[in-house]
């Protein structure tokens, strides 16, 4: 099953967007915590509502070999728990060609990911040889969550921004229909302007909806297509941490994390039901 069928049939069944980003900071933990546990709490308490799950490579390669195994071993518990749910590997990954190749080859034929991060400074021939896997999802950073993108991404080159020219490398550059974009809840407006440029099949990916401040309403009006699809908006601190929030006190990390993703999940629907689209 191609990321593109597998992606379909999760978001029709669960009638969800989310992704579960797996942000797993060992330095947030007490120091007998497994980081595997810490995972599969996590996954068997949103199986069900998750249409995709995202390990942040940083923090397993934090962790040296003993890290790299877990996110091995956490990759088969999604496919265990949560079959034809999308992996995506958050490894922002991008540089010359044969450099590029290696770094494919780990996340597709090692690792074993459907998708991956992928940063596109370097130009086109730093994409394709993950856009070559084309039954893959290969999402391109286009305008981030973090505060200072703008540094960078709102450079204007003759009439346009650096991210809307990003944006339209990444139509052009498309060739196997299985490039998205990665655009911040942070900056809901740009997201309108990425999605306008994209068309409506572009899959986008919008992190920063939680702990980052994301307004989800905007983000819905801004990115969904006129299905009421098209994006996975993806929360990793905010569900993996709920357990800290005052409203869940003494509960377990993985029923906050459940309850928390129920509220964003019922969210979702809510005002996609509203306007008619779902």
């Amino acid at each position: 099953m191609n990321w593109k069928e597998m992606l379909d049939r999760a978001v029709s069944s669960k009638r969800s967007l989310l992704c579960v980003g797996l942000d797993t900071d060992m330095a947030r933990f007490g120091e007998d915590a497994d980081q595997l546990d810490i995972n599969r709490s996590i996954i068997r308490a949103t199986a069900d509502l998750a249409v995709a799950y995202k390990p942040n490579m940083a923090f397993y390669e934090a962790e040296g070999y003993r890290g790299m195994k877990v996110l091995e071993e956490t990759i088969k518990v999604i496919r265990d728990e949560a079959p034809n749910t999308l992996i995506i590997l958050d490894a922002k990954k991008g540089d010359i060609g044969n450099t590029s190749r290696a770094y494919a080859r780990s996340a597709f034929e090692v690792i074993g990911a459907d998708s991956i991060t992928v940063n596109a400074y370097m130009g086109r021939d730093a994409v394709e040889p993950f856009s070559e896997y084309q039954d893959k999802l290969i999402f391109v950073l286009c305008r981030t969550s973090n505060k200072g993108a703008s540094e960078v991404q709102d450079l204007i080159f003759g009439d346009e921004r650096l991210y809307n020219i990003m944006a339209r490398n990444i139509r052009t550059w498309d060739q196997h229909g299985n490039l998205g974009a990665v655009v911040g809840a942070t900056y809901p407006e740009e997201l309108g302007r990425v999605r306008e440029i994209l068309g409506p099949s572009t899959p986008i990916l919008i992190p920063g909806v939680g702990t980052q401040g994301g307004d989800l309403k905007k983000v819905l009006t801004n990115g969904t297509n006129e299905e009421g699809t098209g994006v996975l908006i993806n929360v990793s601190r905010g569900i993996m941490f709920a357990f800290l929030k005052d409203e869940y006190q003494g509960l377990s990390m993985g029923e906050a994390a459940r309850r928390e993703t129920l509220k964003l999940h019922g969210m979702i629907r809510a005002e996609l039901t509203q306007d008619g689209r779902w």
